[in-house]
């Protein structure tokens, strides 16, 4: 595939300490950033744009420049990744990267916008945001046991909603029907609030959904959380039971959130984002916010750990879509 980023006009003028321009003093890469910085998201609204102001709010604060979120929604988070790859690697353009564009996507789609490996370097991790599995008030199941058993009566008459094809929460699902030899139908939504609606009125049995989205749908008492696929219960949601718990192991499963740099942003540059990150996200103050919105920070993970930690979950993933026979256009 082509590639989709344009490269520096002047890089082979430049140095691991940043660009010499014409007629200008050096730039050191550590003075970064001199200017705001654009930080591409594959989100305008909902919890992952609420995510994303919220760590690059504190940013600004703690480096004294903006960082500024620019939504670049579709193609599952592709055009966002697309539009970064494009971009000078002069470290005045991130990417907030969900899960999926790295660990599910190359897999899921035919003509992808973008190759991660090409076109980007690993900065931090951000946050971890595990599922909830949900099913409509009336439907008689109260535990993961009973709903395989009522999916095994039902072939293919059980219905999931699902928001994004190939996303970890559609996947998530498919996980649990190929453990308990089970079919269901997929039906696509828009939107997990529009798919949190359809469950509450009955017009859907099952969804996997974020953790934040659970809670107030819970919350509305038409819909029942089965499960949660975290190690341990969430204090935001004690009465739900881990899919552990129910003997369901392997289903210790979350999304989560990183920034990822176009490739060849300079060294320099990526290691002093990858700390002043991991100080935000070390912080008690951020780990409150985003406990809220169901989410969770384990210890921080420099460039390289984060990049072997995707991987470790693309190869999983990769399998099980290559065994569901899951591609799309």
């Amino acid at each position: 595939m082509r590639s989709l980023r344009r490269r520096p006009l002047l890089s082979g003028l430049a140095g691991s300490a940043g660009l010499v321009l014409a007629g200008a003093a050096p730039v050191r890469a550590t003075d970064w950033p001199t200017k705001p910085v654009r930080v591409v998201s594959p989100s305008t609204g909902g919890i992952t744009d609420t995510h994303s102001r919220i760590v690059f709010d504190a940013l600004s604060e703690r480096l004294g420049q903006r960082f500024y979120i620019d939504g670049k929604p579709g193609a599952g988070g592709g055009i966002s990744a697309q539009v970064a790859a494009r971009a000078p690697a002069d470290g005045y353009t991130l990417l907030f990267c969900i899960a999926s564009l790295i660990v599910t996507n190359p897999f899921v789609y035919e003509n992808q916008l973008y190759d991660v490996d090409r076109d980007f370097d690993p900065v931090a991790m951000l946050a971890k945001a595990p599922f909830a599995i949900l099913v409509r008030e009336s439907l008689a199941v109260r535990s993961m046991a009973e709903l395989a058993a009522y999916i095994r009566a039902r072939p293919g008459k059980v219905t999931f909603a699902n928001v994004s094809p190939g996303s970890l929460a559609h996947l998530v699902g498919e996980l649990y029907l190929q453990r308990i030899d089970g079919r269901a139908e997929m039906i696509p939504y828009r939107s997990v609030p529009q798919t949190i609606l359809a469950l509450s009125s009955g017009e859907m049995d099952v969804f996997v959904s974020p953790i934040g989205e659970a809670k107030a749908g819970i919350a509305g008492g038409k819909i029942r959380g089965l499960a949660v696929t975290t190690p341990a219960r969430l204090a935001t949601l004690p009465d739900v039971p881990t899919m552990a718990e129910q003997g369901f192991d392997g289903f210790d499963i979350a999304g989560w959130y990183g920034v990822l740099a176009p490739k060849a942003t300079p060294r320099a540059i990526v290691d002093k984002a990858n700390r002043e990150l991991n100080s935000v996200t070390q912080s008690e103050t951020y780990r409150a916010r985003i406990a809220e919105l169901g989410a969770y920070m384990g210890p921080p993970l420099s460039p390289e750990a984060f990049r072997d930690e995707w991987r470790a979950e693309a190869a999983q993933w990769g399998a099980l879509i290559r065994k569901i026979g899951l591609k799309l256009d």
